[in-house]
C-alpha cells in the first residue's frame, strides 16, 4: 500500500486554500489535508504541532514569506511552494530540488507533483539560509525591460530605451522624442511613465523627463535652473524647473 501524506495548506487567501483542498480531493489516496493556515506564524505553529509530511506553502503572505516560514522550522517536511511569480523567476527552485506550483494552479501540474511524491517519497533537500536569501533576491529583483510599449491604434510600438532622448508633456498629451528625430504620442501621463521607466530617465521639470545617457552638456542657468543640451539631431536644449534645483544637484553630484 502506498504512503498517504498528511498535508497542511498554507495561503493567506481563503479562496486559494479552498481551491487547493478541492484539487487535492482527487488525490485522496496519496494526500490527505489535515489542516490549513492563513499566515506564516500560524503555519509555523501548526507544522510544529501536527508534524505533517507535506506543506503546500504560499510564498507571499502579509507577515512572513514562505521562505521565512521554512527557515524557522526545526524539522522540514516536504514543501511544495505555491506562487504567482512568472516562470523565469522561479528557475531558482530547480537548483534546490524544491517543487512549486504556479498560480492559478492547474490540475495537470499538481498531478506531476503528486507523481514525484509517489515515486521518490521526498521532494526537497536541506536549504541553508544563504541559499534561501539567494532565492528571495532572485524573485524580488525587478524585471529588466529594454523597451517602452506605446499603443498606436491597433499596433503596439516598442521604443528601445536607448533610442529615447526625452519625454515632453503638452497639455493633456505626452510626446516621446527619439534619437532619429521621431515624435510618438502616448495617452499615458508623464507621472505614470516615470514610474515605468528605468533609473536612466530623470525628471527635470513638470513637463520633461530626459534620458541621462543622452545628455551632451549641462550649463548653469539663471534663477537656480540648469540648461540641458541633449545628444540628438537637433541638439535639443531643455531648461530645468526652479524647484528641481536641489534634487538635480544631488542626482548629478554638482
Amino acid at each position: 500500500m502506498s504512503q498517504v501524506f498528511k498535508a497542511i495548506v498554507v495561503d493567506d487567501e481563503p479562496a486559494a486554500r479552498r481551491l487547493m483542498k478541492s484539487l487535492l480531493e482527487e488525490h485522496a489516496d496519496v494526500v490527505t489535508v489535515v489542516d490549513e493556515a492563513g499566515t506564516g506564524r500560524e503555519a509555523i505553529q501548526k507544522i510544529e504541532e501536527l508534524k505533517p509530511d507535506l506543506v503546500f506553502l504560499d510564498i507571499q503572505m502579509p507577515d512572513l514569506t514562505g521562505f521565512e516560514v521554512l527557515e524557522q522550522l526545526k524539522e522540514k517536511p516536504n514543501i511544495i511552494f505555491t506562487t504567482a511569480y512568472e516562470q523565469y523567476a522561479i528557475k531558482a527552485f530547480e537548483t534546490f530540488s524544491i517543487d512549486y506550483l504556479l498560480k492559478p494552479i492547474k490540475e495537470e501540474r499538481l498531478q506531476q507533483s503528486i507523481d514525484k511524491l509517489k515515486q521518490f517519497g521526498r521532494l526537497n533537500q536541506e536549504l541553508n539560509s544563504v541559499s534561501l536569501q539567494e532565492i528571495i533576491r532572485q524573485l524580488q529583483a525587478p524585471k529588466q525591460t529594454t523597451a517602452l510599449p506605446i499603443r498606436t491604434g491597433d499596433r503596439i510600438i516598442l521604443l528601445k530605451y536607448e533610442n529615447i532622448v526625452y519625454l515632453e508633456a503638452q497639455d493633456k498629451y505626452v510626446f516621446i522624442h527619439t534619437t532619429e528625430g521621431q515624435k510618438h504620442l502616448t495617452d499615458q501621463s508623464l507621472s505614470a511613465l516615470s514610474d515605468k521607466l528605468p533609473s536612466q530617465f530623470y525628471r527635470i521639470q513638470k513637463s520633461y523627463i530626459i534620458n541621462k545617457e543622452k545628455i551632451k552638456e549641462m550649463h548653469r542657468h539663471f534663477n537656480g535652473r540648469y540648461l540641458f543640451v541633449l545628444d540628438d539631431k537637433e541638439s535639443t536644449r531643455l531648461t530645468s524647473g526652479r524647484t528641481y534645483h536641489d534634487a538635480i544637484r544631488t542626482e548629478f553630484g554638482l
